[in-house]
């Protein structure tokens, strides 16, 4: 199958958006290029930008300093000294916020139908007051017909560094993302590093394995994408089916089954006591939803 490597060049006005709505006054972050300087140098500026963004975008190779961040921690009181007191602020390049927001404004289109109704704060026109409104309201109406009303908060811990980028890259596959950019978007989170700076020293670089982008534009709209969940084991999506969670098995099945690999396939082995083998370590691990179906059925049987 060949690579799709669609997508339309880069357009100076699609650079001057993103700067004309930047804040001034920013850290720059690796690169050192602020966008004040960029608008400084007017029409110059704008179209050395949109030359570089369209060797980016054609070749798919991101300079080294486009793709790193540096992490800084702010106390959120005086004197904190536990990692969960400080809030994380992210520095990166000015350069690699114009990319990004060009890439969220041309796929923008093509998530936002496939994120849910509900969904509240990172989607245009649906703000948390919103859901605020709507709680109120239900409480309200409550206390209007005398009735209970039962609520559960769920609060998901970190959630935003728990996404894992090869989910997000699948999602974005299916949805027929052009090519040039679903290649930017895996290069700049497969290929990010991150630092921290703590009292003006900034540590080694290192690679970032998972969790979408702090300080990036394309974040919102892909964790709010990001729309499935494991639940006691096993993979709960918000469209109720299990196509996720039978791929996850077999792909786990198969990994259980490579590390053994050197028994199941030892010829000196009796086949009987392979198959046990195979019974026992493998065999679980693939059918493990369709087994607590069935304990389910059992137990409501009785």
């Amino acid at each position: 199958m060949k690579n799709n490597f669609a997508g339309p060049p880069i357009m100076k006005e699609e650079v001057e958006t993103p700067i004309k709505n930047m804040k001034h006054g920013k850290a720059t972050g690796p690169g050192n290029i602020s966008v004040e300087l960029i608008e400084a140098l007017e029409d110059f500026g704008i179209g050395k930008v949109t030359h570089l963004l369209n060797e980016i975008y054609d070749t798919g190779q991101i300079p080294t300093d486009l793709s790193k961040s540096i992490f800084i921690a702010l106390p959120k009181k005086p004197g904190a000294t536990e990692c969960e007191l400080h809030r994380t602020i992210s520095l990166m390049s000015h350069i690699t916020k114009i990319l990004l927001k060009i890439i969220m404004l041309r796929i923008r289109n093509k998530i936002k139908p496939e994120i849910a109704e509900e969904q509240c704060a990172f989607v245009e026109d649906k703000r948390t007051s919103n859901a605020i409104y709507i709680l109120r309201t239900l409480i309200e109406r409550a206390l209007e017909v005398r009735k209970g009303l039962y609520l559960c908060f769920i609060d998901y811990t970190k959630a935003f560094d728990r996404v894992r980028h090869d989910e997000i890259i699948t999602q974005l596959k299916q949805l027929k993302i052009d090519g040039k950019d679903l290649r930017i978007i895996k290069t700049m989170y497969w290929e990010q590093t991150a630092a921290m700076r703590i009292e003006n020293k900034t540590t080694t670089f290192q690679d970032i394995k998972r969790g979408v982008r702090q300080g990036c534009a394309l974040s919102p709209d892909l964790f709010s994408l990001y729309k499935k969940f494991k639940y006691l084991g096993t993979i709960i999506s918000n469209d109720g089916k299990t196509n996720r969670e039978i791929l996850a098995r077999t792909a786990q099945a198969k990994i259980s089954f490579q590390k053994m690999k050197t028994i199941l396939t030892n010829k000196h082995i009796s086949i009987e006591t392979r198959k046990r083998a195979l019974q026992c370590y493998i065999e679980p691990v693939l059918m493990y939803v369709w087994m607590r179906s069935m304990d389910n059925l059992k137990a409501n049987s009785k």
